[in-house]
C-alpha cells in the first residue's frame, strides 16, 4: 500500500464519516489523548480507525496552532507598525525642534555680530 505524500495528506485532511460517527471534529480537538484512548477502547474502535482519529486529532490541533500562531504574529506586526509610526513622529518633532533651536542660535549669533560691531564703532570695549 504504498501512498503518495500528497494523497495522503489530502487523505488525512478529508473529513472521514466513519470518524465523525464516533466523535465529532469539535470533541476531538478538545479531548485529552488518554481519554480519548479510554473511549476508544470501551467502544471497541478498530485499530486503523483509532489510528485514522488520532491523526485527525493532531491534524486540527495543529491548524488551531498555526491559526493562533497567525493570528498573533499580525498582532504584532500592527503593535510593531504603531510603534514605528510614533516613532517617525517623534523624529519628526525633534527635527522640527533641532531646525528651530539652530535658527534660533543663527538669529543670536547675528545679533552679537552687530553688538561687537557696534562696540568696534565706538570704541567701547568687548570682552570675548
Amino acid at each position: 500500500m504504498s501512498m503518495s505524500s500528497s494523497s495522503y495528506q489530502e487523505e488525512v485532511l478529508k473529513p472521514d464519516a466513519e470518524a465523525s460517527r464516533v466523535i465529532a471534529d469539535s470533541d476531538l480537538i478538545n479531548i485529552d489523548i488518554k481519554e480519548l484512548n479510554k473511549m476508544l477502547k470501551e467502544r471497541g474502535v478498530p485499530k486503523d480507525l483509532a489510528v485514522r482519529l488520532k491523526q485527525r486529532r493532531r491534524t486540527l490541533k495543529n491548524r488551531n496552532y498555526a491559526s493562533k500562531c497567525r493570528e498573533n504574529k499580525d498582532e504584532e506586526i500592527l503593535g510593531l507598525e504603531r510603534l514605528k509610526g510614533q516613532e517617525v513622529d517623534e523624529v519628526d518633532r525633534m527635527e522640527e525642534e533641532n531646525k528651530r533651536i539652530k535658527e534660533e542660535i543663527e538669529q543670536m549669533e547675528r545679533k552679537y555680530s552687530r553688538i561687537v560691531e557696534f562696540a568696534r564703532d565706538n570704541n567701547l570695549d568687548v570682552v570675548t
